[in-house]
């Protein structure tokens, strides 16, 4: 009851309060609803749906009515969605896997399908996902180039901005590569990006940040994913912004 009253009068205020853990989401959520309203974001390709948790934290979190493509490999988790989507007629689904070709190849469904990875689990240098980073099986996914399907799914959706949030767990730069016919109708991305390794052969940050700068993205946000007992980053999300979509937004924000 006094908890209720509290929040009742800080609205009343223009205030919110919220739990310490939750703070850096309330960051990242504020910075999306800034960026999205600044570019007329009207469309999220959410690669790496999983069971779709970044569709719910647009919905309830951000606030975004848009369209939102999901794209996932797994077969039971694409029933999944299809089955929660037929809830939301603004969110679409594909059963595919995005990277650089358009082919089929071996998927790693990992213990904890969160971290299912077209890469080896290498869990010596974070041994604290070694339960849930684990092989459990091997899946023979359909892969697209992005810019191979991009016209198609997006021709009946509406016009605006386009946003291209990527969790591949290692293999972001992939689909980018795949995108690069289409990176000029892309006016933000979100990429996860790796500190401490937890996959073989996977970019760290200077790599990821170097490359996607070349292409023309400029950083908007950093945002920690996950943390080891030591507080160091293993992941965080990295936000950026189209160079040249940015130029004819030219407004200066100190936030």
């Amino acid at each position: 009851m006094i908890k209720k009253l509290v929040q009742k009068v800080s609205r009343s205020m223009g205030y919110e309060i919220v739990p310490m853990w939750r703070m850096e989401d309330l960051h990242f959520t504020g910075h999306l609803r800034q960026m999205f309203g600044m570019l007329n974001i009207k469309v999220v390709l959410d690669v790496g749906a999983n069971t779709g948790q970044y569709r719910n934290f647009l919905r309830n979190q951000v606030g975004f009515e848009g369209c939102i493509v999901s794209f996932e490999p797994i077969p039971e988790l694409v029933a999944t969605l299809r089955e929660r989507a037929a809830r939301d007629a603004n969110w679409h689904i594909y059963p595919w896997a995005l990277g650089r070709s358009n082919t089929e190849a071996m998927f790693n469904v990992m213990q904890r399908t969160q971290f299912s990875s077209f890469l080896t689990p290498e869990n010596s240098v974070q041994p604290a996902f070694s339960e849930m980073n684990v092989i459990e099986r091997q899946e023979r996914v359909e892969i697209k180039r992005l810019d191979s399907v991009f016209e198609t799914i997006t021709a009946a959706l509406p016009s605006g901005g386009v946003y291209l949030k990527m969790d591949t767990q290692g293999c972001d730069l992939d689909v980018v590569e795949g995108a690069s016919g289409v990176l000029d109708r892309i006016a933000m991305l979100q990429t996860e990006v790796s500190v401490l390794p937890i996959y073989s052969g996977m970019p760290d940050y200077h790599t990821s940040l170097t490359t996607l700068s070349a292409l023309g993205f400029d950083v908007t946000g950093m945002f920690p994913v996950s943390r080891d007992e030591y507080l160091r980053l293993i992941e965080f999300d990295c936000v950026m912004l189209n160079r040249k979509i940015g130029l004819t937004h030219r407004s200066v924000s100190t936030v």
